[in-house]
């Protein structure tokens, strides 16, 4: 049995050395219309708040080589933007950074419709430049509505999550049509994707938390091997 099981171990670990970071994480913001200045502002501050919270922090310290995070903001048809570089985060020191660098920084859109599907194109190609490989990729769209512009965003979430990559949503309830419906049927993909949903963007700041535990936490990034 410990002829079969060592070398199985050290294979696991071989693996796990080729990655320099448990979890590059893409955070793609709508800043489309329907989003007005003060809900912009909770959304950020509720972005703010969850990372500089000590249960995310901890887990994020815990994880082998922590997490490289960018900011990307997306609207219309050719509105998205990379608003906060890749950062590499793996400690209090990195989360301060990366917050401060993330709620610096202005809207990038206003008044502008809403392309679900070129935000996921858009915050896809982000891996690319990502300057370390990480275990795992996760694009974290949040949003308050349905598409109304752009492709069907169904076969470009499906396309993008078979590559392995994981899709999940964080949904402020209230707008007709339903968009937590819409983001469970078109949006979220891939490994363990799942929707959070914000009451209100009062509600925001404990959403984004309970979804960056969920979608950092150690038991999905076992299974996930």
């Amino acid at each position: 049995m410990k002829r079969i099981f060592l070398p199985f171990v050290l294979l696991m670990l071989m693996a796990r050395a080729a990655f320099s970071c448990e979890v590059a994480l893409v955070m793609a913001l709508d800043v489309s219309r329907s989003v007005d200045r003060d809900e912009y502002k909770l959304m950020r501050d509720g972005i703010a708040s969850a990372f500089l919270d000590d249960e995310v922090r901890q887990l994020i310290e815990w994880m082998p080589g922590g997490i490289m995070v960018t900011v990307t903001q997306w609207g219309g048809e050719g509105q998205q933007r990379q608003a906060v570089p890749w950062q590499r985060v793996r400690d209090k020191a990195g989360i301060v950074r990366f917050v401060d660098a993330f709620t610096s920084q202005s809207r990038g859109f206003w008044m502008a419709d809403t392309a679900v599907s070129e935000a996921l194109i858009h915050a896809d190609g982000m891996f690319r430049g990502a300057p370390s490989k990480c275990r795992r990729h996760v694009i974290d769209v949040s949003g308050d509505g349905i598409a109304n512009a752009g492709a069907q965003a169904a076969p470009i979430a499906q396309a993008i999550g078979y590559e392995g990559t994981t899709i999940n949503g964080l949904v402020i309830t209230g707008a007709n049509p339903d968009p937590v419906a819409y983001f469970e049927q078109n949006v979220i993909s891939g490994p363990f994707a799942f929707v959070e949903v914000a009451n209100s963007y009062v509600d925001y700041p404990r959403a984004m938390k309970r979804k960056l535990l969920r979608e950092l936490t150690p038991a999905v990034a076992t299974l996930a091997d």
